[in-house]
Order: structure tokens, then C-alpha cells, then sequence
């Protein structure tokens, strides 16, 4: 019997990877014929409805083994569900199949809208597709969920603050991900090399050096004395004409370069930097 579910699910993965989504279904229809107790075969058959445009019928077919088991049985059944359809969604990802693989992935958050994971991997497809709208974050509650989620897969995290900044930096959530997004991270030079040249883009190219200041001040709150980020927030707050700020980074900035040659910990960038901070302190107190 083993043997001949495995064959069976090998032959109707065939049919899947070439696409022939009707063949495979009916090999499912006549395995649940046979065999109408195993569920698996309905979250199979589920996704090839789905992959064929038959959504209700998708839907149906998952719900109709999930009516004849019992309550505490209704989890474990649904993960199982969840794995299928994840399955096929990362390998949709892997041929680069973004919009099928958004679709099935956005039958998984109905099924969990809580999934953390699986909404950090639709905002990743919708950007590929640059079909991200200003209102998705928050309609999926993901900064919220981000703030009390401890699951979480750090390094999609990486590679979805990653295309967010290089994608869509002034989208209106910008600072409410990247603040939810930093506090996830123990090592803040995890994410640095993320934000610097995220904020270079974003105060320079982009002409937004608010936005950039912003940015750098959450960085900061788990970075307190990076230099680097340090001069260019005061550069940033110099360039949108908050020259008291500018002065401030800039002071704490010299505070900490010469901490750092009284302990003798300083490198070949510290006499540059002494003179960045000096010509920061200059132009903003001329400006001010």
C-alpha cells in the first residue's frame, strides 16, 4: 500500500512539474476514491483546483476532510495543509514563477494570517512584482506581528529589509518596518551593511535626507556609537536644515573618536574622521 501511495504521488508530481494540472487531479480523485480517510490526498488535490483557477473548489476540498476530525485534530491537519501549498510555492520561487507563487502563498495567510514567515515572503514576491501597495503592511498587521513574533526566519528578514530598502524606500511604512526589523536583530552589524547604503540612496539620490535621518536614528538605538552612522546622520539632519541636531550627532560623534585614541583603540580611519566631525561642526554652526 506504501509503496503504491508513493507511486502515486511520484507520478502526479510528474504531471505537476509539466503542468498538466488535470491529469494529476484525476489521479488524486481516484486515490481518494480508494482510500477516502487520507487527507493528504485532498491538500493535493486542493492545489491542483487552485492552480487551475477553481479557488472554490480548492477551498472545498481542503475543508471537506477537516468536518470529520476532531477539534484538537483541526491544527495538526491545517499545518500539514500549509506544507503542502509551501512546498509548491518555494518551488514556484525557485523557477521564478513570482505571481503563482504569490497566489498560493496568499491561500496560506487565510488559512494563518499570523504566519510571520509566509508574510514576509509575500512582501518579497510583491515587490518582484512591483505590485506592492501602500496599504498591504498594514492590512496584514506585519509590523505588528513583527513586534511580537520570536519565530522568525532572520535570514528572510535580512533579505526582505534588504529589497524593501532597495525597491520601495519611501514607501509610507518605511520607518515602522525598519524600526520593527531592527529589534530583531542581536548583532547589529547584521543589518548595517543594509542601512548604510539604504540612507546614502534615500538622503542623496532620492533628495529625502529627513527620511535618511530617521533611519539612521533607529539604527542607532541598537548601535549607539557606530561612527560611520553617526556622521551621516549629522550630514543628513545639516542637509534638511536641522543644524542643532547636526551639531549634537556631530559632538557625541568627536566624543566617541577620542574615547576611542585615549584607549588606544583607534585605526586608520580616526584622524579622518576627526576632521569629517570638524567640517560638520563647521558647516552647521555657518548655517545655523
Amino acid at each position: 500500500m506504501i509503496a503504491n501511495i508513493h507511486n502515486l504521488q511520484q507520478e502526479a508530481y510528474q504531471y505537476l512539474i509539466k503542468s498538466d494540472y488535470t491529469q494529476a487531479a484525476n489521479l488524486y480523485e481516484k486515490a481518494i476514491y480508494k482510500e477516502p480517510k487520507n487527507q493528504s490526498y485532498y491538500w493535493h488535490l486542493g492545489l491542483l483546483l487552485l492552480l487551475q483557477g477553481q479557488e472554490t473548489e480548492a477551498q472545498m476540498t481542503w475543508m471537506l476532510p477537516l468536518t470529520e476530525v476532531e477539534a484538537e485534530e483541526i491544527e495538526c491537519y491545517t499545518n500539514e495543509l500549509i506544507q503542502v501549498l509551501q512546498t509548491e510555492a518555494e518551488r514556484r520561487e525557485t523557477i521564478a514563477e513570482y505571481s503563482i507563487a504569490w497566489a498560493i502563498r496568499q491561500h496560506i495567510r487565510e488559512i494563518n494570517p499570523n504566519n510571520i514567515n509566509n508574510l514576509l515572503q509575500l512582501i518579497q514576491l510583491s515587490i518582484k512584482q512591483k505590485t506592492l501597495e501602500d496599504k498591504t503592511l498594514n492590512d496584514w498587521t506585519v509590523i505588528e506581528l513583527l513586534k511580537q513574533e520570536n519565530n522568525l526566519n532572520l535570514d528572510l528578514l535580512q533579505q526582505v529589509l534588504q529589497e524593501f530598502l532597495e525597491n520601495v524606500p519611501l514607501h509610507p511604512a518605511t520607518v515602522e518596518f525598519v524600526e520593527a526589523c531592527l529589534t530583531k536583530f542581536s548583532h547589529p552589524e547584521d543589518c548595517f551593511w543594509i542601512i548604510l547604503p539604504s540612507v546614502m540612496k534615500i538622503g542623496h539620490t532620492l533628495k529625502n535626507p529627513e527620511l535618511a535621518a530617521r533611519i539612521l536614528e533607529l539604527y542607532l538605538s541598537i548601535d549607539a556609537e557606530n561612527i560611520e552612522a553617526l556622521k551621516h546622520l549629522a550630514i543628513f539632519n545639516q542637509n534638511y536644515g536641522n543644524y542643532s541636531q547636526g551639531i549634537k550627532k556631530a559632538k557625541i560623534m568627536l566624543f566617541f573618536i577620542t574615547n576611542n585614541i585615549r584607549q588606544n583603540c583607534w585605526n586608520s580611519f580616526s584622524f579622518t574622521w576627526i576632521n569629517d566631525c570638524w567640517w560638520i561642526l563647521a558647516r552647521n554652526y555657518f548655517y545655523l
